[in-house]
């Protein structure tokens, strides 16, 4: 367990790194950090359904869950050079609605650790992008 608690504060970096860049390097880096949140955010969002796959491979409708957590994590991908605002936003969705979806289905939801672990990793990602939007929109 240790490692993924390891592993899992490691992947958060780039989302706090790529969040406050623009504070550290100034006005003229906000758009491609943004940018770069998202690209990071759906490539995450596509790793963490792959679990979905791992877990059931027998229950289709979870299998199709996981797929549209994909896709509409490529999508925001896509969004982010049109709207980052949306693309943003898509997100932050994704990832709270993911972790409602990985509780119900997840054994290891039953672990306090990864519990905790999950629920921190996605309360901090959740609170990149809202600090982000908040930082576009003024």
């Amino acid at each position: 367990m240790q490692t993924k608690i390891t592993l899992g504060y490691l992947g958060f970096l780039p989302f706090a790194t790529l969040t406050i860049l623009p504070w550290i390097l100034g006005e003229t880096y906000e758009e491609i950090s943004f940018q770069l949140l998202v690209v990071y955010g759906g490539i995450i969002i596509s790793f963490l359904s792959g679990i979905i796959w791992g877990l059931d491979s027998t229950n289709q409708k979870n299998l199709v869950l996981a797929i549209v957590f994909s896709l509409l994590g490529f999508g925001a991908i896509l969004l982010a050079w049109i709207n980052l605002i949306y693309a943003m936003t898509l997100l932050f969705f994704l990832f709270f609605l993911f972790y409602l979806l990985e509780s119900k289905i997840n054994p290891q939801f039953t672990n306090p650790d990864y519990l905790k672990l999950r629920k921190n990793l996605t309360s901090a990602v959740c609170g990149c992008y809202m600090f982000s939007i908040v930082i576009l929109i003024y």
